[in-house]
């Protein structure tokens, strides 16, 4: 156990701790309070620090490799950085399972879960017109990061991360001007156990192995610390490397408050300290995905922690079954001492008549297990998945008989993905957290770049970004997350329940064929909406104080004047700036103008009135006056 020897009274900090085994000490020269060293002393003590909470860790790295064995399916002998190392002799060959329930089921959940693109949405609380612009800008400036960054695919492999060790993590930070991300492995993370224990740790460090030229290249002003540190691996598990690797230490110390001065951010190595600088960020820039929080800790519990023992029962079954099986479900024939039979007579040939005398020839397979063996191995196997949350068909991709319809189908895997909610819920916050450090990285990187922009692809081209028309305090607006993929993944999934909305009278055909989202489509989905998209494009840009523009007469005119209509009404309950509205009035006032001159020359031409024949006058009688015969 360590324990610090801090008698510090405003004299300076400790700069000695304790180590105690059993009954005796032994002083150790180093500060666990790293964040206060001097540059000179600070790799020693952050090297120290490092070193001592692993040790007190070392049954969570034991862990950490019978998780990943088990979901591998290799006979890992160790892990090394972001990496493993397996037997690869027979031997390791031949000790893996046949019915791997733990990564079957990590895998289902994470294609129900980390299939949703989990997107982060900027709106003001009470903003103005300019506000809520600049809101809706900042949402699309995130999700150009995302995409730039790859965010979804690196959240895919946190969330595996999270399944087998119970943590996973995605790394952020700033290269070339350029917001980047990395995928994280969670051995690499250090964390004290007190420290974290309430899961909101003040010190954090990551272990990296950094080529030696890369280092060397980096830190130029470092060339003898870099040159005299140890190489990597040399004492993991016997591990043999060919190449030339540095055990490099990132830490970070998190300020007290907004005002301290205690916070730092190191870069070490075991001959000493490559960087050091003040660190005023509240948090560290990384953002985590824990499968299930654990009462207390940093790091969460995985379902290859809460399976490792129904996985171990199962393999140990599956050996007996297979040694059985060798043994005795094979055929046999018992022949009788007394019985003149050839035994090479038994053969394999079609047809053939053996003699013999005496007692016949018995042949016979005998039962290897009883039915409750193989009973209990199925009961294991379905329990396995209960507790998961999984159903056994959804893991071997089959529909359950009896659901045919789409909507009966949807329904089953609602009630089946209940049982994620709050693991999905954390997947989605692990996007919101990141859009929250994005934001905040912006903001430094716009200080030494005003033209700090960011690419969107959209349906048909690629909008550009510029962070000065985003930017906003954090007071100023409230954020929040929804699923991007929340209709089905299967085609057949997705057309009927886009038939369905249709039916219903919820979306237009053109709004059909975009959620429809199919890639043999997208072409013929662009020209069937381009009219509306066109239209949309006119009406925003007014909107957003562009200059006024006349319809083409080619455009749907019905649409113009419904979606203009109502962008109207809304641009007057959202405060748009008069000017604007009047555009969109005046745009209003032309379509229906085209709408009108259309309709009369569509008109067919007014055709003359036939004009009837007179009769003529009927002859009078002179004996009666104003009779007419």
């Amino acid at each position: 156990m360590i324990n610090s020897g801090n008698n510090n009274n405003g004299s300076g900090p400790p700069k000695v701790t304790t180590k105690w085994v059993g009954n005796d000490s032994e002083v150790l020269n180093y500060n666990n309070d790293w964040w206060n060293s001097d540059d000179e002393d600070l790799f020693n003590d952050v090297n120290s620090v490092v070193d001592n909470i692993q040790q007190n860790q070392s049954a969570q790295t034991s862990n950490n490799i019978k998780y990943a064995r088990l979901y591998a399916n290799l006979e890992l002998l160790g892990m090394i950085g972001g990496g493993v190392n397996f037997n690869q002799s027979s031997r390791g060959a031949r000790n893996r399972v046949t019915y791997n329930v733990v990564k079957s089921a990590i895998d289902t959940a994470a294609s129900k879960i980390s299939k949703n693109k989990p997107k982060p949405q900027f709106l003001t609380d009470g903003g103005d017109w300019n506000q809520q612009q600049r809101a809706k800008k900042l949402t699309k400036y995130v999700e150009g990061v995302f995409y730039d960054t790859k965010a979804y695919e690196l959240g895919q492999k946190s969330f595996t991360k999270g399944g087998v060790f119970g943590t996973g993590g995605i790394k952020v930070y700033v290269k070339d001007g350029r917001i980047q991300l990395d995928d994280v492995f969670t051995n690499e993370l250090v964390v004290d156990d007190y420290d974290g224990a309430y899961g909101k740790p003040r010190q954090l460090h990551q272990i990296k192995y950094v080529a030696r030229t890369v280092l060397l290249d980096k830190y130029p002003d470092h060339v003898n610390a870099i040159r005299n540190a140890s190489t990597g691996f040399t004492s993991d598990q016997n591990y043999r490397t060919t190449v030339d690797m540095v055990k490099v230490i990132e830490s970070w110390h998190l300020p007290s408050s907004k005002e301290g001065t205690d916070g730092r951010h190191a870069i070490t190595i075991d001959t000493g300290t490559l960087m050091s600088e003040e660190y005023k960020k509240e948090y560290f820039p990384f953002v985590f995905f824990r499968w299930s929080e654990r009462l207390l800790g940093f790091f969460g519990q995985g379902l290859a922690e809460e399976l490792v023992g129904v996985q171990l029962e199962i393999n140990k079954l599956l050996k007996n079954i297979q040694i059985s099986q060798h043994l005795m479900a094979v055929p046999r024939v018992a022949v009788d001492q007394k019985s003149k039979l050839s035994v090479s007579q038994l053969n394999n040939e079609l047809g053939a008549v053996f003699k013999y005398s005496g007692n016949a020839p018995q042949f016979f397979v005998a039962q290897a297990m009883s039915a409750e063996v193989y009973n209990h191995l199925k009961w294991l196997i379905q329990s396995a998945y209960e507790i998961t949350g999984i159903s056994q068909l959804s893991a071997t991709s089959q529909k359950p008989s009896g659901l045919d319809s789409g909507a009966a189908i949807r329904e089953y895997q609602d009630i089946e993905t209940e049982r994620f909610m709050v693991t999905a819920m954390r997947y989605e916050q692990m996007f919101m957290d990141l859009a929250k450090i994005i934001i905040d990285m912006s903001r430094d990187l716009y200080e030494d770049n005003k033209d700090l922009q960011i690419s969107v692809p959209g349906g048909s081209f690629i909008e550009t970004i510029k962070w000065k028309d985003v930017n906003l305090r954090d007071d100023q607006f409230i954020m929040k997350s929804w699923p991007v993929s929340w209709l089905p993944s299967s085609p057949a999934g997705r057309l009927a329940k886009v038939q369905e909305l249709l039916q219903a009278g919820f979306i237009s055909r053109e709004n059909a064929l975009q959620m429809l989202d199919f890639p043999d489509l997208e072409k013929y989905e662009g020209l069937e909406t381009a009219s509306n998209n066109l239209t949309e494009k006119q009406i925003n840009g007014m909107l957003d104080g562009g200059d006024f523009v006349v319809p083409e007469p080619e455009q749907n005119l019905l649409y113009c004047e419904a979606y203009a209509t109502k962008a109207y009404i809304d641009g007057i309950i959202r405060k748009v700036p008069e000017e604007n509205l009047e555009k969109i009035h005046r745009y209003i006032d032309h379509v229906k103008a085209m709408i009108k001159a259309a309709k009369e020359a569509e008109a067919p031409p007014a055709q003359p009135q036939p004009t009837m024949a007179q009769p003529e006058a009927l002859p009078q009688s002179d004996m009666i006056p104003n009779v007419q015969v």
